[in-house]
């Protein structure tokens, strides 16, 4: 019989709120119970930190303007010994009437102790940084469109260290249907996004296809990793943001339908307030031992508002 995880998703999505509460200015603090005291932060644009007020305050800074964040690709696993939650980060503000917008991959680790799950570690890795970044003050803005050189500080998050997938190989945190459905998107567009071909890899069955332009039709499950790898290489600063807008879905049946949209940066949302998405995928997945993995994806370019039919 299997241990439940040490923390549920609700706490851990708590847990991710409170980061962004932070990093928006919209709290004065991390929560004691959800956060310990020695814990330590890893950022790519302001360096490593340790402590939970000083975790806070590299967050915040004393200087940055009120940011307007956004989270997608939300995954949250977790065992006995330890829980994981990520998400990718999708920031923008206007400091002195300069837009400045930014997308990252947020990590957090958790661990059990003194019968309480509590985040020892966040780690943040911007990807890129548009606009102006120099309105943001002490911020290191990331390598984004060059290659890597000697001398280049080392990436904050890997994904064969950090990715959830990794760290928690057997979850046993409760998650419904749909969430482990969206996790099958999620874990594809994570090992394509951080150049991991294990987890790539693992996110289609066999007989898999995909319409994806400019590649065209790719079927079989080995046209599609190949193909998405050397396709994917030349842009490692772009992460493939989304969020289910739509599931079709039987209790029981090992088959399901999903509209997931494509979240662009700086153009989440409508003046009213709706959700817009830049393109949005039609999909088919089929659960195998226990697994979601994605059958069929086709990619439809072009703005929407509204859920498209399945």
């Amino acid at each position: 019989m299997s241990i439940a995880s040490i923390a549920t998703r609700d706490q851990l999505l708590r847990a991710l709120d409170s980061i962004v509460a932070i990093f928006q200015g919209d709290a004065q603090d991390l929560p004691v119970e959800s956060f310990a005291n020695d814990m330590q932060l890893f950022t790519s644009h302001r360096g490593t930190h340790q402590g939970r007020r000083n975790v806070h305050l590299a967050l915040r800074g004393s200087q940055l303007p009120s940011f307007d964040i956004e989270l997608a690709n939300i995954v949250t696993l977790g065992d006995a010994h330890k829980a994981t939650a990520s998400a990718y980060i999708l920031g923008r503000t206007t400091t002195n009437g300069q837009p400045v917008q930014f997308v990252g991959v947020l990590v957090l680790h958790l661990l059990a102790i003194d019968n309480s799950a509590l985040v020892t570690e966040v780690r943040l890795q911007l990807n890129s940084v548009e606009g102006s970044p120099e309105t943001l003050p002490d911020w290191t803005p990331p390598i984004a469109h060059r290659q890597w050189k000697p001398g280049d500080a080392p990436a904050v998050v890997s994904s064969e260290l950090d990715a959830p997938w990794h760290r928690i190989p057997h979850n046993t945190l409760m998650l419904t249907d749909e969430e482990q459905m969206a996790h099958a998107w999620f874990r594809y567009a994570w090992g394509l996004d951080q150049a991991d071909h294990a987890l790539l890899g693992q996110s289609f069955t066999q007989d898999a296809r995909a319409v994806l332009p400019p590649m065209g039709t790719l079927q079989g499950h080995r046209m599609l990793v190949t193909t998405l790898k050397a396709f994917r290489m030349p842009w490692p600063w772009m992460l493939h943001a989304g969020t289910p807008i739509e599931i079709a879905h039987t209790p029981g049946n090992s088959h399901a339908r999903m509209v997931l949209g494509r979240l662009i940066p700086g153009r989440t949302r409508l003046e009213d307030g709706r959700r817009l998405y830049g393109a949005h995928y039609q999909l088919e997945l089929v659960q195998s031992a226990g697994d979601w993995l994605l059958q069929d994806m086709d990619y439809h370019e072009g703005w929407v508002s509204e859920a498209p039919s399945l």
